[in-house]
């Protein structure tokens, strides 16, 4: 599982030095081949293990074709995904096309999410966690939630 929130530097090239905490992870998993695409509602990109890219993909095929939310779905998120390989020094090469889409500044946040991780430019990933706290101030808190124990 990966957690955690890291900042982090996008190199003059598109490079992305990946944290140390997950290195060994990531290239036990899946040897550094990973997948990376667009999320299909927010303005960050979606980076996962290609073993739990290939789960994901797989299920999002096995959905109705002709549905409009299926479409919509394929062509964000399978339509961009991108197939990169960590470097011999754990960097990740964010294409040009991904880096424009998210709105990529020089400072990015990298955050773990379980099976994958979401990259934001700096700027908005506090824009967005913020959105978040006052648009749950308006809405009651499902039932699955409330019965959670931190």
């Amino acid at each position: 599982m990966f957690r955690g929130v890291h900042n982090l530097t996008v190199d003059v090239k598109g490079r992305l030095k990946i944290p140390t905490r997950h290195q060994g992870q990531i290239d036990e998993i899946c040897a550094g081949k990973m997948v990376l695409s667009i999320h299909p509602d927010d303005p960050c990109l979606l980076l996962y293990p290609l073993k739990e890219w290939q789960v994901l993909e797989k299920k999002i095929s096995a959905l109705p074709a002709l549905n409009i939310h299926t479409k919509r779905l394929k062509r964000k998120l399978i339509g961009h995904a991108t197939d990169c390989e960590l470097d011999g020094v754990s960097r990740l090469l964010i294409p040009a096309t991904l880096r424009e889409y998210a709105n990529f500044s020089k400072k990015i946040i990298m955050s773990g999410q379980g099976h994958n991780f979401e990259l934001w430019d700096e700027d908005a990933w506090h824009k967005q966690l913020d959105s978040l706290d006052a648009l749950s101030k308006q809405e009651s808190v499902p039932e699955a939630v409330s019965q959670l124990s931190l």
